[in-house]
């Protein structure tokens, strides 16, 4: 029997907007300053983001729930001799944000060339924010119940949980840094590592997936090998998908334009951006990729962006045109099945013919462009042949735990286990 795919664009709501620059806004959600630990005061970061011509920011700030940029964030007990460290704390006055949002702020520096202001997303928060794994999750549009909360080590659900029940969505941070993708590249197809996330995100639907690029791709490179891993093991159970998310996660001010996303909008409302991540309308960007642009990459001048998508199920096609791009490159399970190239940045466009492809795909396709600017990766396009839940793996049952078993495993959750349970392998 032939194949058919009934094909399901992310971005179906929003290709009419596609081709206008006025709806692509350049976002990051997961930013730090003094207030929690990073090197900069609040109004510094802000003017670096505002100099690289972003639209839209959050302050997700270490167990610190963001407020409106010209109200102070409460200082936790975690981070009072930060200014030791790191020096003042500052945040800006009334005034100064009626400009930063409205577009006429000026920096010292005046880089950006945008007309239109830096919009604000308060009510995030980086949760577990003093865990030795770096087992962190980022709430947005939450209540300040999760602030000053030191967090579990290896706990991802319990915020989770209390994000989901205040109304808030979730995702999970660099993955695979907590997985020590550095010292065992092979954690993110590892079958335990999947099921644990994928376990998660079948049970919270409000966390929406995973961060896939973060600042300089260092500990955390193999964070898209872990999203295919997942895409194939939950796509095919047919309850949701896993959004790729991009942020800087930055903690200095050269770092703000490291890793970012391309938010597709009518207009830039807070509304409308909760609505783009719980739809998955957004892509994410980055500067640095080690896999896909190599170790020693570093992406400079016009990313790579999307400005028409098409989908045909008649022909059974996916078409996207990109600019800034030199090659898109569409992904089925981890692996790149097609690829249209060019001799130098401009624009491009790229038809995968996905009946030519049936071996090599299971549930889904996604693409990435790549450019001199970096490289910009689409969320999931599924693909359902009509059989599409044989793909399904079972479900693992949760192992029942001898008492030895769980008193162990508690220790090892605490931060004194996972001192010395470091000391012991030489970690």
């Amino acid at each position: 029997m032939a194949v058919k795919y009934k094909i399901t664009n992310p971005y179906e709501s929003v290709s009419h907007l596609l081709g206008a620059d006025e709806n692509h806004y350049k976002t990051n959600l997961h930013t730090h300053s003094t207030y929690s630990d990073a090197n900069f005061t609040m109004v510094e970061m802000i003017e670096s983001f505002y100099d690289y011509d972003f639209d839209i920011l959050a302050f997700a700030e270490h167990g610190v729930h963001g407020k409106e940029w010209d109200k102070e964030p409460t200082l936790v007990n975690l981070y009072k001799f930060q200014n030791l460290w790191h020096g003042k704390r500052a945040h800006i006055n009334s005034e100064q944000y009626k400009a930063i949002l409205d577009g006429t702020y000026k920096t010292k520096e005046g880089r950006r060339t945008k007309k239109r202001g830096l919009l604000s997303i308060p009510g995030a928060i980086e949760a577990n924010m003093l865990t030795l794994v770096k087992n962190h999750v980022n709430g947005y549009f939450t209540d300040d119940s999760l602030e000053g909360i030191y967090g579990k080590e290896n706990n991802f659900e319990a915020p989770i949980k209390r994000i989901e029940e205040t109304g808030g969505l979730s995702h999970i941070n660099h993955p695979t840094d907590w997985l020590q993708a550095v010292k065992y590249p092979d954690c993110a197809t590892k079958k335990e590592n999947v099921d644990f996330f994928a376990d998660i995100l079948r049970r919270y639907k409000s966390c929406l997936g995973i961060e896939v690029l973060n600042m300089y791709d260092k500990p955390n490179f193999c964070d898209r090998i872990l999203w295919d891993s997942l895409l194939k093991t939950l796509i095919p159970e047919g309850e949701r998908s896993v959004w790729g998310f991009g942020n800087s996660d930055a903690h200095r001010v050269h770092e703000a334009d490291t890793a970012f996303m391309d938010f597709i909008l009518p207009e830039a409302t807070r509304e409308n951006v909760r609505t783009a991540m719980e739809k998955g309308t957004f892509f994410p960007v980055a500067r640095y990729a080690k896999y896909e642009l190599g170790e020693d990459f570093v992406g400079e001048g016009a990313y790579p962006s999307v400005t028409e998508i098409t989908v045909d199920e008649t022909a059974q096609t996916i078409t996207i045109t990109g600019e800034s791009c030199n090659a898109i490159e569409w992904v089925a399970d981890g692996k790149v099945i097609f690829s249209t190239t060019a001799e130098a940045d401009g624009k491009i466009t790229s038809t995968i013919d996905l009946l030519s492809f049936t071996d090599n795909i299971s549930c889904y396709v996604r693409a990435q462009l790549k450019g001199t600017g970096g490289i910009c990766m689409t969320q999931p396009f599924t693909l359902d042949d009509g059989d599409i839940k044989r793909f399904a793996q079972p479900i693992p049952e949760k192992k029942k735990l001898s008492k030895k078993e769980q008193i162990k495993e508690n220790f090892l959750n605490t931060r004194l286990g996972v001192v010395v349970y470091r000391m012991i392998l030489g970690h």
